[in-house]
């Protein structure tokens, strides 16, 4: 996946990155109509400063997940 992708193609993408995401603190990813409505604006560095979490600890999880995040 790209850096620069919104949360919801992340997960077209990748439907495994909705675990990452939701460990991560961003729960609202299982809610359907929250995956189409902010997963479309949302991206992972978004997603950072949103749940105050780093960009790299992010980047970890999705790695750890099998999941590669080219920037």
């Amino acid at each position: 996946i790209q850096m620069q992708d919104t949360v919801e193609e992340i997960v077209g993408k990748c439907p495994g990155a909705v675990e990452v995401l939701k460990s991560l603190g961003f729960d609202q990813i299982t809610n359907p109509i929250m995956l189409k409505t902010m997963g479309k604006i949302m991206t992972l560095p978004k997603v950072s400063r949103a749940k105050n979490v780093p960009l790299e600890t992010i980047i970890d999880a999705f790695s750890k997940s099998g999941i590669t995040i080219l920037e």
